[in-house]
């Protein structure tokens, strides 16, 4: 995967500023992205996000749909904060992107010094303590002020405001604009691009405070300051793909998919489509949802008559992404899933899911003498297993490789297709199985969540608390292990009963401990010591 630096970045875009070429550059951080999402923070400024979408929050959103060359989203890095970084990388639609932090961290110094040789005619647009200051060595042909509240002022004011630039300067061309405006800075720019794109629109954000608030703001001033040495990375974007496509079941539980559709559409990485694969009942009523339910999602395929756990798999190599992530319908992933399976992927390719078993005796299974991995208990790290449950994120290619040669397998019907699907994926591509972190302290990078997957799981819908179902899962793994799947146990002996004894430990030391807030503190500790791998 080729990248790009932050270093080289501020080169090439300052080349183009220096050239006075015409174009815009909008960068977004964490608090843009709270206020398009309603979410309520206080930022160093003062100024705090409702916990709501505002009319500044929507004006932010319609900034994201422009795919003009000279227009370019600046968007944080992977490594500042990688779930900011995947929420603009799935939401604006340009692959035109750099560094939101371009001019700062290690480029602070080279910026100073390259933005005291501009000397051109420029427009300042910039919080009202700046004004009647001396801008670098601009030619500041009018200073605009805004005021700290962004969002009264949003609300109230900037119609007019953006209005009154527009009719001073709208037949001006070749000036640059000099934005520092915090979250309002993008949806300003926004406008006056579209009124009149032969102008230079900068968010220079943060870095000229010292000419505004004539003091030191952030911690990267400093040049002793870590911050003021960081180069980002990221993978480059205009090549790079971030396309996911989800496939929820239906079956005989409606009550979860809103919950379901909620989850996944509330995911850092945004997937490319939501498809819906609704079985048939063996026996009762076929499932009715309300219309506007099924307008939702992309694609739906409502099969003809009872297909079992092997249909919704089908149905997945259907889907227009190089990557497909299907969740059972008793499975509620937190806000991070996509982003934390999909950065997995980029580090080592894996079949990746929500439930990890690690088998001692394969042959037992699911019996006996085998342990579960993920949300029921916590890993900081990947951790290899044998094969996935709840949920599965994979490349859609792989999925041809469960349909091979396992005919006798799909006949089980209700039974299999999870551990086929590692095995098969193992044997034909030589690809592992993972459960991807699932750290204590941070749930929303789990594939179930913690309050959903022990009430759903339990119900008596469940396809794996049917004592048939059970016998059908033994017997598919026995076939599997004729057809020469090796678990893991085969190959690395000591890894598993490794794994298998610290968790078993866990449980023995937890089970005497008569204070029950004191037994659930300490197994969670436990858990999260012994599954650091």
């Amino acid at each position: 995967m080729t990248k790009i630096y932050l270093e080289d970045e501020f080169l090439r875009v300052w080349e183009k500023i220096k050239n006075n070429e015409n174009f815009a550059l909008l960068r977004y951080g964490d608090g843009e992205r709270a206020i398009m999402t309603g979410r309520s923070v206080k930022a160093q400024e003062g100024w705090v996000s409702p916990d709501y979408v505002s009319e500044l929050g929507n004006a932010l959103l319609s900034t994201l749909n422009v795919l003009e060359d000279n227009f370019i989203y600046g968007i944080s890095c992977p490594c500042c904060d990688r779930s900011a970084y995947y929420w603009y990388s799935t939401r604006i639609k340009s692959k035109n992107r750099t560094f939101a932090n371009i001019f700062v961290n290690r480029n602070y110094k080279k910026f100073i010094e390259n933005f005291e040789k501009l000397n051109r005619d420029a427009v300042v647009i910039g919080n009202f303590r700046g004004e009647n200051s001396k801008i670098g060595n601009l030619n500041v042909l009018k200073y605009y002020s805004v005021p700290d509240d962004c969002f009264q002022f949003w609300k109230n004011e900037a119609p007019a405001f953006i209005e009154s630039i527009k009719k001073d300067f709208s037949d001006k061309n070749n000036l640059l604009y000099v934005v520092s405006a915090g979250p309002m800075s993008e949806p300003i720019i926004y406008e006056l691009y579209k009124n009149n794109p032969n102008n230079c629109y900068i968010d220079f954000g943060s870095s000229i405070d010292k000419y505004i608030h004539k003091k030191q703001t952030r911690p990267y001033e400093n040049p002793d300051n870590k911050y003021a040495k960081r180069n980002c990375v990221m993978p480059n974007p205009r090549i790079t793909d971030f396309d996911v496509s989800v496939v929820l079941t239906l079956y005989k539980r409606p009550e979860n998919l809103e919950i379901q559709l909620k989850a996944i559409n509330n995911q850092t990485l945004k997937p490319k489509e939501i498809l819906l694969f609704q079985d048939k009942p063996a026996s009762g009523d076929e499932v009715m949802l309300p219309e506007e339910i099924y307008k939702k999602f992309d694609n739906v395929k409502k099969a003809a008559s009872n297909i079992g756990v092997w249909g919704r798999f089908d149905f997945a190599r259907q889907s227009k992404s190089q990557y497909v992530c299907l969740f059972d319908d008793d499975t509620i992933p937190g806000s991070q899933w996509l982003e934390n399976c999909f950065d997995c992927m980029q580090k080592q390719e894996g079949l990746y899911g929500t439930i990890g078993i690690l088998m001692k005796k394969p042959q037992d299974y699911p019996f006996k003498n085998y342990i579960r991995i993920g949300w029921s208990a916590p890993c900081k790290k990947s951790v290899k297993v044998d094969f996935l449950g709840h949920s599965w994120f994979l490349k859609k290619e792989w999925l041809d490789c469960m349909f091979y040669d396992t005919e006798k397998l799909q006949a089980y019907k209700y039974a299999g297709e999870d551990m086929t699907l590692s095995a098969k994926v193992k044997m034909l591509c030589n690809i592992n199985t993972f459960v991807p972190p699932h750290p204590l302290k941070n749930q929303e990078l789990w594939g179930s969540l913690n309050k959903y997957a022990v009430q759903l799981g339990t119900n008596k819908a469940a396809v794996s608390l049917n004592s048939d179902n059970l016998t059908l899962m033994n017997k598919a793994m026995k076939d599997l292990l004729k057809m020469g799947f090796k678990p893991l146990i085969f190959s690395d002996k000591k890894y598993v009963e490794n794994v298998y004894l610290k968790s078993r430990f866990a449980e023995l030391l937890t089970k005497y401990i008569p204070v029950k807030s004191l037994r659930h503190s300490l197994r969670m500790t436990l858990k999260e010591l012994f599954f650091r791998y």
